[in-house]
Order: structure tokens, then C-alpha cells, then sequence
């Protein structure tokens, strides 16, 4: 299907994924989870496709990530934003976004598997290269980089399975939701949402 075909009626629908996207996100990230079991691709992957406005996308995967670092944390110091590592973190995170053209174009269930997937590949390259470049903990040689790279591979299955359990469960549920319930939902389009970016 186009993604004209899932365009929301309602302005208020848009603010409650919104609002939901945040919540569903701080939740995951705090409670325990296995590590690298996040739903924050999927979250950036579906907010890049469902918003038309491209702000809305961003401001829900900033949003989330600052108040779950904050809780988990204790607080946003001064070094942490100076934290070359947690910059490259944030913009991998962010970096589902582009497909938003690719999805919105046809959205199928291979190709929410597909781009999960590749997040999950970008993911694991850029952080991990991030961590052996700016972190102490890996010697700066080939044999380091590759020391490095083989610490992560344990992690990198519940990456790619959180990425794509979270990605079915956050599309299946907006197809569910758009196709039987929206119908009954009287609504009005607002230009802040709306309009093009």
C-alpha cells in the first residue's frame, strides 16, 4: 500500500503516537531489559514514516533518549554532551529516519524486516567503531578494532532481535489501529502536522 493510504485524519492522532512513542520508549529503556533490546530504532524507523512533519521524527527519538539517559544516569553533565561516543549513539539512532521515503512509497512487512535490519547492522558498525576511536579501553590498531568489534558480537543478536520485534509490534498495531478504529474518530488536519517539510 501507498502511504497516502495510512495518512491519519486527525491532528490529535498524531500528538497521541507522539506521546505514545515517548512513553513506550522511556518505559522499555528503563525497566530491565537484555542488553541492546531497545525499541528505540523501531520507534525511529516507524516516526520517520507515520510524521509527515520530519521535526516530529526527531523530537521523538531526542526526547526519548534524554529522559531515559537521565533516569538511568542521574543527570546530563557537561560530559556527557561532550561525548564523541554517545553523539555517534544518538545519530545511529536517529539514522532509521531515511527511510522514511522507501517505506512510505510501498509499506510491506519485508521491508519493516529489511530496514530494521540494516539499522541493526549501523547500529552495531558505527557504535562500536565509536567506542574503539574515542574510548581508552581498545589499543588504536587493527588488532584492537577487531578485539572490539568481537566483544560486541554477543550483543549484536538482541540488537537485530529487539529491531525486529519491536518494528513488527509497532507497525502491526498502527496498521490494526489505522484500518479498524480510526473510521469511528471524527477529526481535522492541522498545518503543523500536515503540511510539507
Amino acid at each position: 500500500m501507498n502511504f497516502e493510504d495510512y495518512t491519519l485524519k486527525s491532528s490529535y492522532s498524531y500528538v497521541a503516537i507522539l506521546v505514545a512513542l515517548i512513553a513506550l520508549g522511556v518505559v522499555a529503556r528503563v525497566l530491565p531489559h537484555p542488553p541492546n533490546f531497545s525499541p528505540m530504532a523501531a520507534i525511529a524507523l516507524f516516526a520517520g514514516f507515520v510524521f509527515i512533519k520530519r521535526y516530529m521524527a526527531f523530537l521523538v527519538v531526542i526526547v526519548t533518549m534524554l529522559l531515559t539517559d537521565y533516569f538511568v544516569l542521574g543527570s546530563l553533565s557537561p560530559e556527557y554532551f561532550a561525548s564523541e561516543t554517545m553523539l555517534v549513539v544518538y545519530l545511529a539512532l536517529l539514522f532509521p529516519i531515511i527511510f522514511k521515503g522507501f517505506l512510505r512509497a510501498k509499506l510491506s512487512g519485508p521491508r519493516v524486516a529489511m530496514t530494521a535490519i540494516t539499522c541493526s547492522v549501523v547500529f552495531f558498525v558505527s557504535t562500536n567503531f565509536a567506542v574503539w576511536m574515542f574510548s581508552p579501553m581498545y589499543e588504536k590498531t587493527w588488532a584492537g578494532i577487531v578485539l572490539c568489534y568481537t566483544m560486541a558480537i554477543p550483543f549484536f543478536h538482541y540488537t537485530v532481535m529487539g529491531d525486529l520485534l519491536w518494528s513488527g509490534l509497532i507497525f502491526g498495531t498502527y496498521y490494526l489501529v489505522k484500518n479498524y478504529y480510526e473510521d469511528a474518530a471524527p477529526g481535522f488536519k492541522s498545518s503543523l502536522l500536515f503540511s510539507n517539510n
